[in-house]
């Protein structure tokens, strides 16, 4: 992909994120793109690599996608709406299954760890119901097999690591480049 068409797709994307995301989902004063933003930082200085970050950054591209386009699409239909938009916009394979797999890995984590599902809002909760809720032995045991298993619950522990960063204020331009960079070199 050349530059131009790749400068294209991240400015549509920073566009949509702070044009269509939540204001501050969890009443924190921190908007969706911010804590986006401290979730890629973070794992950055964990010291994953480029396609780790932009999991992390673009994880509810979905969400911002569906309500700017006004699908109808249900909430619980995020992430596979998000995994066909970065397929569609060139993005890798593996950030396209990290991204696809954000649901799965909330409900693995709330079948594996109790005190991550306590950790849960109540309107989380609520959605993690209308996705299917805690994941049944059977399907933890499959979903353990994923090729990506590790990195996919890696990107889902980035919610925890975040609080224990010292963070530097967002920089939309270092993850707009971020963006352009990956869609470039996937084009060879």
């Amino acid at each position: 992909m050349v530059s131009g068409k790749a400068r294209v797709i991240a400015n549509e994307i920073i566009d949509l994120y702070q044009n269509h995301g939540f204001a501050s989902p969890d009443g924190s004063g921190v908007s969706q793109f911010e804590y986006l933003i401290q979730l890629a930082q973070t794992a950055e200085i964990m010291g994953y690599d480029e396609d780790v970050v932009l999991a992390a950054l673009l994880q509810d591209i979905g969400q911002v996608a569906v309500a700017a386009n006004g699908s109808g699409e249900s909430e619980e239909d995020y992430a596979e709406a998000g995994a066909d938009y970065l397929k569609e916009k060139g993005f890798s394979k593996k950030i396209v299954r990290l991204v696809e797999s954000t649901v799965e890995s909330k409900r693995y984590m709330a079948f594996k760890d109790e005190s991550y599902y306590n950790s849960l809002s109540e309107s989380s909760r609520a959605l993690l119901e209308k996705q299917g809720g805690k994941m049944y032995p059977e399907e933890a045991e499959a979903f353990e097999k994923y090729p990506l298993f590790d990195t996919i619950i890696s990107v889902r522990k980035l919610d925890q690591e975040v609080k224990s960063q010292q963070l530097l204020p967002p920089d939309v331009e270092h993850y707009r480049n971020a963006i352009i960079r990956h869609l470039v070199k996937g084009s060879f």
